[in-house]
């Protein structure tokens, strides 16, 4: 167990980080985070528990409202115990795609309570005061929210129930259970003939010749080669279908070079991406303005003021950025065949990026659900036990100046999953997609 040393000092630490790299304290003027701070102290002591102490932390950096700043607590501190269910999230509704042996009647029900309480009271007493975000679908998409919030807030022993709309189960996590779960790969919809595949990116195509690009990440710079090496046979397609669901970023080179073989012209940059700066020197000078009325007209007041809230900020180029402009047509524009985009809740960052670039220049039309939203540079640590914690450190928006963080890009055509799709493993995304293009005779 963690001493109370190790507690206040990693208390302190979150704190102290948080306070000087969080990028949004400028829309949060109304927390007093050293009142949290110095309130949860005491509680931080006497936790009962490390877990109980690492719930205590989460709640702390939940405070933030930010979908990219959070605790994550230690898998050591629950690594015995087992929830023999997992859901998927269809329909605004849990269902469940996994189930104990024996209750195979309950996969793909939808959960209606969970020890006693309403999905919705449950959320609001276990999941949200935890995690944080302004799409509750990107937050489940992205979390096992309800899984999770089990295993952290009941014991081992204690007896868990569900119910569902064709019944219910009990469960202790201290105990093993074999379970049986439905297969949620998505099927392709028609067959491809595959002609790339590395572990950032694959070209398959169907057979009228439309490429099927999947992106599923963009940490690797080597995708930018990969990609370039198939250029000669993308050319030949008659559309491309370019999928980046799950795609949850990387790195900010890979989108603009990527999409510059599709996109032609040169857009001017209104966005602001910016991350806090910090002047010991200005701090200093607090105690000579009133901090509770400063004349922010006068430049030097103003740059006291937000020295001392943390809301000064150092301004940061955009990815390929240029005298005010991204042009794309620094590399040769040569895939020119019409284009769809496909997006869901887990596409985020660096992949936000990638999809903006396409809306913007209306190059592709955009198809299935709004992306996660969140754009942020974060600040990753290492907590004791094995936790960790990450702060969003930079303010960003669309090089056009539109806000996405916490709100996500929306598609132009918007495509769910239903039960049945996932049940199914009906990729119906896909399907629009490849209805779409084929109508624009090809």
């Amino acid at each position: 167990m963690l001493t109370t040393e190790e507690r206040i000092y990693t208390l302190s630490y979150l704190w102290k980080e948080a306070e000087y790299n969080y990028a949004f304290w400028s829309m949060h003027p109304e927390i007093d985070w050293d009142m949290e701070y110095r309130r949860l102290i005491p509680f931080a002591i006497n936790a009962k528990s490390d877990l109980e102490y690492y719930l205590l932390l989460m709640k702390f950096y939940a405070l933030l409202c930010d979908g990219h700043t959070s605790v994550m607590p230690p898998y050591e501190l629950v690594k015995n115990r087992s929830v023999p269910f997992r859901t998927v999230r269809a329909e605004g509704k849990f269902l469940l795609s996994e189930v104990i042996k024996g209750k195979e009647e309950l996969l793909m029900s939808e959960i209606t309570q969970i020890q006693g309480l309403s999905v919705n009271d449950y959320l609001d007493k276990y999941v949200y005061p935890f995690y944080w975000h302004r799409l509750p679908e990107s937050l489940f998409a992205a979390n096992d929210c309800i899984e999770s919030s089990i295993m952290f807030n009941f014991k081992a022993d204690e007896s868990v129930n569900i119910i569902t709309n064709k019944g219910d189960f009990s469960f202790k996590m201290s105990e093993k259970h074999d379970t049986v779960f439905i297969d949620e790969r998505v099927k392709p919809p028609e067959a491809l003939e595959e002609h790339f595949k590395s572990e950032s990116l694959a070209i398959s195509v169907t057979e009228d010749h439309i490429a099927f690009i999947e992106i599923f990440d963009l940490y690797h710079s080597e995708i930018t080669s990969e990609f370039k090496e198939n250029l000669d046979f993308l050319k030949g397609c008659k559309g491309y279908i370019i999928d980046v669901r799950g795609n949850t970023g990387g790195m900010g080179d890979p989108p603009i070079e990527i999409a510059g073989y599709f996109i032609s012209g040169k857009y001017p940059v209104k966005s602001e991406a910016k991350t806090p700066s910090h002047s010991a020197k200005y701090h200093a000078l607090e105690p000579y303005i009133d901090m509770n009325s400063p004349d922010l007209s006068d430049p030097w007041q103003r740059k006291i003021y937000q020295i001392a809230t943390h809301t000064y900020y150092e301004l940061l180029p955009e990815n390929g950025e240029a005298d005010g402009y991204i042009d794309f047509d620094i590399r040769k524009t040569v895939l020119t065949s019409p284009a769809i985009l496909l997006t869901n809740h887990t596409t985020a960052c660096a992949a936000e990026s990638f999809v903006s670039y396409f809306k913007i220049s209306g190059r592709a039309e955009i198809v299935g659900t709004t992306t996660f939203g969140s754009g942020s540079e974060a600040m990753i640590r290492d907590l004791p036990l094995g936790g960790q914690m990450r702060i969003a450190t930079t303010q960003s928006k669309l090089i056009d100046g539109s806000e996405f963080v916490n709100k996500g890009i929306e598609p132009h055509v918007t495509v769910e999953k239903s039960a049945d799709d996932i049940a199914k493993g009906r990729d119906k995304v896909m399907i629009t997609a490849l209805k779409l293009l084929r109508s624009k005779n090809l």
